[in-house]
């Protein structure tokens, strides 16, 4: 490791939001003690930045959510984009292209970089709630600490939503993954940080075209109607021509891999399993709403209890045991067909499930996932995938109707609940006819899993890097990006409909008398204001 002989040795001055750090002065000083250094791995130099807030937290990198109001070492994501700010300023020179992932954690760093001759580049990675939020006095602080313009956050405030359908819908949508209210008195003081990263950058980027068109529209979801009110629709609307889709890949060992009756017997057999029976796999981080898992837990128990014979592998990532009752009961009630793993795994490993599976399971909910590479390396491996209709993992062509000729697998609707069994349902169903299509219609199944190949393995690194070249090169000479990449944008679309045309719900002394005329509507929810709010689902 080289020392690069670079120290930043500083108090940054920045504000806290009183209703959140109670205990703590308007204004903290954070000290910041940093030194650079360099390794150089594969030809490829990586600079680190090490010292006081940067080395805490080793192993998760990011300091606990529950540290935020009580310890100022939650701010160790802050005192990095100060001391990357400081760096790539005193060291690289006008012309560079710097490439940012993941706008939560670099709220600061495009503003603080402007006006230095350094062309910045934004990848949206995860599909936090799209107006999540911070707070503009920190923004405008440290900005003004470090020489750079704090108007970046001016006219960013929402209107006030304060009718009672306003209150309705941001005491219901919280609960849906989609929105983000700030609980505190002083959340008019809170600013979009997507709006915040998007004013100063040269270009926005995408891991897939469903992704930024959900970010764009949030169209079809039940935020629809209030996001079409908030600064940042218009800030997205406003610098359309800066947004790409270099998009996401797979990795090259994956494009390759074959799959064979021997490595299926040895890998299922090395499992204790019968080779014979089809096969099912899910690989994910063990995130139990956001991967849909408890969804998968339920399906694939009511299908194995209802005497359908197959293999079940279950690779649910974490950092330590897992005492989940449902997986457990699954486990323990079939373990002869039952497999699940939590630690982590090697590529060849998953490799070697993915390859001795006949279906994959992947039903994400809330539009969290914006690429899922798990889903298009079980597709490259030949497990035709049971799969949420997302907008962002639309490019793996699953569809409703299998017998579409472009179809690579079966969708199964969106959902944006808790613990959904009208989406344990349709996965329940959906298992149970591929597993019955495998056994009677051979030919048909093989097809779909030849489309599920072919389609997963159009994903590589090398047109990702190609689109990316061609991104830089039109930022450096000032090239609308969007014009460049020849970027798709959604059309306006339909007019949100009036109440009348949605339906009515109307109050009297011991009942609510609702009409809904959508007789393709699965659920209809009524919600009732108030702190939670009371939510009644309807029957059809």
């Amino acid at each position: 490791m080289d020392d690069l002989q670079w120290e930043l040795d500083e108090e940054v001055p920045v504000r806290l939001d009183p209703g959140i750090w109670k205990c703590h002065p308007e204004t903290v000083r954070l000290r910041l003690s940093v030194r650079a250094y360099r390794i150089t791995t594969g030809g490829i130099p990586i600079v680190l930045l090490s010292g006081g807030l940067l080395d805490l937290y080793p192993n998760s990198l990011y300091p606990p959510a529950e540290l935020e109001g009580r310890d100022t070492e939650f701010f160790k994501p802050l005192a990095f984009q100060i001391a990357a700010a400081r760096y790539l300023a005193d060291r690289e020179p006008s012309g560079t292209v710097i490439h940012l992932h993941e706008p939560r954690y670099h709220y600061v760093l495009p503003a603080a970089l402007a006006g230095r001759g350094l062309t910045v580049v934004s990848t949206v990675q995860t599909n936090h709630p799209v107006n999540m939020k911070v707070y503009a006095p920190e923004v405008r602080g440290v900005l003004e600490h470090l020489g750079a313009d704090p108007s970046v956050t001016d006219g960013l405030g929402d209107p006030p939503l304060d009718s009672a359908l306003h209150r309705a819908m941001r005491a219901y949508l919280p609960r849906t993954g989609l929105y983000a209210d700030p609980a505190t008195e002083s959340a008019a003081d809170y600013v979009s940080t997507l709006a915040v990263v998007l004013r100063p950058v040269a270009a926005m980027d995408f891991l897939s075209d469903g992704q930024m068109q959900h970010l764009l529209t949030q169209g079809g979801t039940p935020f629809e109607q209030l996001f079409a009110e908030l600064a940042v629709a218009r800030e997205l609307s406003r610098y359309r021509e800066r947004l790409v889709v270099c998009g996401c890949a797979i990795g090259d060992e994956w494009l390759t891999a074959e799959r064979t009756d021997d490595r299926r017997r040895r890998t299922l057999g090395g499992l204790g399993l019968d080779p014979g029976l089809p096969t099912i796999y899910h690989a994910g981080r063990y995130t139990l709403q956001h991967k849909g898992l408890k969804e998968v837990f339920r399906a694939v128990a009511r299908l194995l209890d209802d005497g359908v014979r197959c293999n079940v592998l279950l690779h649910c990532l974490t950092a330590g045991p897992i005492d989940d009752p449902e997986l457990n009961d699954l486990a323990s009630r079939h373990p002869d067909l039952v497999r699940v793993r939590t630690e982590a795994r090697t590529t060849a490993d998953l490799m070697d499930w993915a390859l001795a599976s006949d279906l994959s399971v992947f039903p994400s909910k809330f539009e969290l996932d914006t690429f899922l590479m798990a889903m298009g390396e079980a597709m490259a491996s030949g497990a035709i995938p049971v799969a949420t209709a997302q907008r962002g993992m639309a490019h793996f062509q699953h569809a409703f109707d299998v017998e579409s000729p472009e179809a690579a697998g079966l969708a199964v609707r969106r959902s944006f609940r808790v613990d959904d069994p009208l989406l344990t349902q349709e996965v329940y169903e959906g298992l149970h006819f591929l597993l019955n299509l495998i056994e009677t219609d051979p030919e048909q199944a093989a097809a779909l899993r030849a489309r599920a190949v072919t389609v997963a393995r159009r994903f590589t690194w090398e047109a990702v890097a190609r689109r990316f070249l061609t991104l830089f090169a039109a930022c450096l000479r000032g090239e609308a990006p969007a014009a460049a990449l020849g970027t798709s944008f959604p059309g306006s679309g339909a007019a949100v409909p009036s109440g009348e045309q949605r339906g009515t719900a109307v109050r009297t002394v011991d009942r609510v008398s609702v009409r809904w005329d959508d007789t393709s509507a699965a659920q209809v929810d009524v919600v009732f204001p108030g702190s939670p709010p009371e939510i009644v689902a309807l029957d059809r």
